[in-house]
């Protein structure tokens, strides 16, 4: 979930891929936060994100399926070349950057965090991360050294072993933008708090965005299928109260991004 100044905007990927790229742009998002907090403990979260993003990434071949998407989302743009009425500047621009996305992803070398199996240092940290407070100083004499080196020297540290999933967060952002800008928002009102759609076979539609207004005290749990996607609006209660479905009527933004 993202904030705008006006709303909070909450996502559904519909697919395996994009699902994984909003995966990765989270945790990117929090690792940057943290690497630049000064604080060992900030220290701590940002190589904690790493080791996490190391453990995703090991479930499948993310740089080829950025590949595959690069490439699909270029040549549904490049179509887009023939039309009169579009920016062809920004056009040619976002192909240009696509262009320089895919060239860098053929350079990253091997296996995404394969180059962290040689750091043992990680690799005592990863296996002591999975039990409830086994990273303690006493378990891990050398983490509680290396969080005692200079902010300088962490972040230093940090951004080599996060080098080649920084090169992929740049690309992910680009792949997310493209998509994002593809669909225009539009007010929708679900009635009762709920709201049902088919989905158009003939669009692939990879992601759904839903603005509510930034001062409201609901959220929309949203779910999707092969032939359909669904909205319910939950509102919050104070204190422990479980959240319940709203009972009125409710104008959101609804986006279906296809490309």
């Amino acid at each position: 979930m993202a904030m705008s100044v006006k709303y909070q905007i909450f996502e559904q990927p519909l697919n395996e891929r994009i699902r994984m790229c909003l995966r990765v742009e989270t945790m990117m998002k929090r690792f940057h936060y943290f690497e630049t907090l000064k604080g060992d403990w900030s220290a701590y979260s940002a190589l904690l994100t790493i080791l996490e993003l190391t453990s995703l990434l090991e479930r499948g071949d993310l740089k080829q399926e950025l590949m595959k998407e690069l490439e699909r989302q270029h040549g549904a743009l490049k179509a887009l070349t023939r039309h009169q009425d579009i920016d062809h500047a920004k056009l040619e621009l976002i192909l240009s950057k696509q262009k320089h996305s895919l060239a860098r992803l053929h350079r990253l070398d091997g296996k995404l965090g394969e180059h962290l199996k040689r750091v043992d240092f990680l690799l005592g940290i990863k296996q002591r991360a999975s039990i409830p407070g086994g990273t303690c100083d006493f378990d891990l004499p050398q983490l509680r050294f290396w969080l005692n080196q200079s902010h300088d020297q962490r972040i230093r540290d940090l951004r080599t072993w996060a080098a080649p999933y920084c090169e992929l967060d740049e690309v992910i952002e680009l792949i997310l933008k493209t998509l994002r800008d593809s669909a225009s928002a539009k007010v929708v009102v679900a009635e009762n708090g709920f709201y049902q759609k088919p989905l158009d076979t003939k669009q692939s539609t990879q992601l759904i965005r839903i603005s509510v207004n930034a001062d409201a005290t609901m959220y929309p749990e949203i779910s999707a299928g092969k032939h359909r996607y669904s909205v319910r609006f939950m509102r919050v209660s104070p204190g422990d109260t479980p959240p319940a479905q709203v009972k009125e009527d409710i104008e959101f933004l609804l986006s279906r991004c296809s490309l």
